[in-house]
């Protein structure tokens, strides 16, 4: 499980975002962070990925946890599309059919070809939804077992981050999975929605609601 405890996060200057937070987060649960613009939310994920170092409390990892971190805008590095589909390890360690695959599965086909092309500036060519859609091609090849999205599926359009939300909860059953979104539906499509509301002193979790995963199952 993952365990958040008397867990309290402030900016650089020291003032707090979000005060006391408990939460404890099983495996295989997809949680939804909501709340107004302000509130913490981004600030939250980005504290349990370990990429945001001022507050205290603890937050407790299971052991030897493999963790991703999806921002919005996925970095794409210099190089070949089969180097950006597998980074952050090297592209040679990619297999062409596994990268044909999993191109294919996240709407990528048309890119198929051009695995290798040396020629191409993939950071300046790729749209914010291919950019989003590579993240989850990776994600499917490392099959973390947790997940940190930040508006991860914003440039897509609702079908498409349906589609891509499915296939992903679909291959990676077990991963404790935390987004943060904010279209109509995402609340459908995860077992568990955190609201964070802020308050003078801090942002606080004032509303929990949880799906099991067979009400899931049927809904879909």
């Amino acid at each position: 499980k993952i365990q958040l405890t008397d867990l309290s996060i402030a900016h650089r200057d020291g003032r707090v975002v979000i005060e006391d937070a408990d939460i404890t987060v099983a495996p295989g649960e997809r949680v939804l962070l909501g709340g107004e613009s302000g509130s913490g939310k981004s600030t939250l994920i980005r504290a349990i990925a370990g990429l945001w170092p001022w507050g205290e409390g603890r937050i407790l990892l299971p052991a030897g946890a493999k963790v991703a971190f999806v921002p919005q805008r996925p970095y794409i590095p210099l190089g070949t599309l089969r180097d950006a589909i597998a980074y952050p390890v090297e592209g040679k360690l990619l297999s062409d059919d596994r990268a044909r695959t999993v191109l294919k599965d996240v709407g990528l086909p048309y890119l198929q070809g051009k695995l290798d092309d040396e020629d191409e500036r993939w950071d300046q060519t790729l749209s914010g939804g291919e950019r989003q859609r590579i993240a989850f091609a990776r994600l499917l090849i490392d099959q973390p077992n947790v997940i940190i999205m930040d508006e991860a599926t914003a440039a897509l359009d609702i079908d498409s981050e349906f589609r891509l939300l499915t296939l992903l909860f679909e291959r990676l059953p077990k991963a404790s999975i935390f987004s943060v979104g904010h279209r109509p539906g995402l609340q459908e499509l995860h077992s568990r929605l955190l609201t964070l509301q802020r308050r003078p002193t801090g942002g606080r979790i004032v509303q929990t609601r949880t799906r099991d995963r067979d009400a899931w199952k049927r809904m879909r």
